[in-house]
């Protein structure tokens, strides 16, 4: 094989490894995205069906005190 035509095939298989680490890459940003989205879908359901539990509020402030004087 002549060397020029040795660095065309090397330059062509670098490339191609490029182009499939490029999709590997993106593979997975898009599969990322969707476990989140799907995760957030989950703690919204699971928010939305926990009841709201009623807090009491006290008539009086925190450091209010019991005796009268």
């Amino acid at each position: 094989m002549p060397s020029t035509q040795s660095v065309y095939v090397s330059m062509s298989i670098l490339a191609l490894t490029g182009l499939v680490g490029t999709g590997v890459a993106i593979g997975s940003g898009v599969s990322m995205m969707t476990m989140s989205m799907a995760q957030e879908e989950q703690k919204q359901l699971a928010v939305a069906s926990v009841k709201e539990a009623k807090v009491k509020v006290p008539s009086r402030g925190f450091a209010a005190s019991s005796s009268s004087n």
